[in-house]
């Protein structure tokens, strides 16, 4: 239990400052007027959304991970044909447009042509995969795909929830929307739920490895101590400028 505790809780700091890091940059070198502004809550470089958000998305990612969706199953060809093709479709539009849309104005504008695209994709692939004698491509594994929707819809719901819980207990807009590309009521945005999706798979498949590598390799008297060192002035942080606040 306390070995789970451990792993759990410097897998979250390590996220949480991976997450401080990169909106802190965002912010600084893309976003005018460019500047540094230290996001967040906390005076601390941490994201707590950003560790929460990645403990979650290794729970309910984990199984899913390891199994294999091959590209020859017609649910996977179809998933991942339409995943890839919405997002470089959709992407297109976001860069070759200079209006603002809602969904729904999106759909009613862009909607057909992106049915019409993704069957044509579709039917493609399909003669290709069933017609190529290369067992290679037959068993191609699409899973990495699939995992980019899961993690795109998560962190998207997860986004959406947490401007809604600091929007209405801590009466901060941390974060504005209203009028950015494809957005919900100001808290959720293509270009930001793109952006978590492409984070979030690169940091599953290359970062998380390193840091179970690490875990392994720490004793656990060595992670008792940097949590130690992490947690007491994280929980202090915490408390007065976040508890206290709403006390």
């Amino acid at each position: 239990m306390k070995k789970i505790f451990f792993n759990n809780y410097l897998t979250f700091c390590i996220y949480a400052l991976i997450g401080w890091l990169y909106e802190v940059l965002w912010l600084w070198f893309v976003v005018p007027p460019k500047q540094f502004v230290n996001r967040g809550v906390l005076i601390g470089p941490f994201l707590p959304i950003y560790g929460f958000g990645m403990l979650i998305l290794l729970v309910c990612l984990k199984k899913y991970q390891a199994k294999r969706h091959e590209i020859k199953e017609i649910k996977y060809m179809v998933l991942a044909t339409s995943i890839i093709t919405t997002f470089i479709y959709t992407t297109i539009i976001e860069y070759t447009t200079l209006k603002i849309y809602s969904v729904l104005d999106y759909l009613k504008q862009y909607g057909l042509g992106l049915i019409i695209t993704n069957v044509i994709v579709f039917v493609i692939t399909y003669l290709l995969v069933k017609k190529t004698k290369n067992k290679s491509l037959k068993k191609l594994d699409t899973t990495i795909v699939l995992v980019f929707l899961w993690i795109w819809l998560i962190t998207t719901g997860i986004e959406y929830i947490s401007h809604f819980v600091i929007d209405t207990f801590f009466h901060i807009s941390l974060w504005d929307y209203t009028k950015d590309f494809l957005n919900i009521n100001a808290r959720v945005n293509w270009d930001a739920s793109r952006n978590f999706a492409i984070g979030g798979t690169f940091l599953l498949y290359t970062i998380q490895p390193l840091i179970n590598k690490l875990l392994i390799k720490l004793k656990e008297r060595e992670k008792l101590l940097i949590t130690t060192i992490i947690g007491i002035p994280m929980l202090l942080d915490f408390i007065f400028h976040v508890v206290l606040k709403i006390i």
